[in-house]
């Protein structure tokens, strides 16, 4: 059984959803992403608390995101250096350049997940923002969703905590 009929089974305890009417966007996205969202459509909210969206408007919402990181750190990119952001050396763990990134979701915290869209979409990492406090996540987009609302990964980000405990009400993005 693959991670995405578990992530679906996960989200939809109750059975899968009907077939979805609106498939990926027509743009490279990673094979698992086009998997998923070719079963559940665009996307999906949980309780109207996570949201992860993967439309036509993808490039018009990652430009705008792109710009408010811009306006924030008065840079196309930081570095992080473990839980430390530094702006001018360059020295660190690794290099965000905010013109890379693609939105895919949020949460209602103010948390943000990305792709690094660098290389084939299949190597995409992603990167998740808390309000200045960025983490990097090596994995498919499908095996990160999957430990992520299983409770078997831990984001110091986006936590179980700060959602729904026992069920998860999802719902179609709209």
């Amino acid at each position: 059984m693959s991670t995405v009929d578990d992530l679906v089974r996960l989200l939809y305890p109750q059975g899968p959803p009907p077939p979805a009417r609106d498939g990926p966007p027509d743009f490279p996205l990673p094979s698992d992403v086009r998997e998923l969202l070719t079963r559940v459509g665009s996307g999906f909210e949980i309780d109207n608390r996570f949201h992860f969206t993967v439309d036509g408007n993808l490039l018009e919402y990652s430009r705008e995101h792109q710009e408010t990181q811009r306006r924030i750190y008065g840079s196309d990119e930081i570095t992080i250096d473990g839980d430390s952001r530094s702006y001018r050396d360059g020295r660190g763990d690794y290099r965000i350049v905010f013109s890379d990134l693609l939105f895919v979701g949020s949460d209602d915290n103010g948390s943000d997940l990305f792709w690094e869209a660098v290389g084939a979409p299949d190597g995409w990492v992603l990167l998740a923002d808390a309000r200045g406090r960025w983490v990097r996540h090596e994995m498919s987009t499908v095996d990160y969703l999957h430990g992520l609302l299983s409770g078997s990964l831990r984001c110091p980000v986006f936590t179980l905590a700060d959602w729904p405990e026992a069920v998860l009400d999802v719902v179609p993005s709209a």
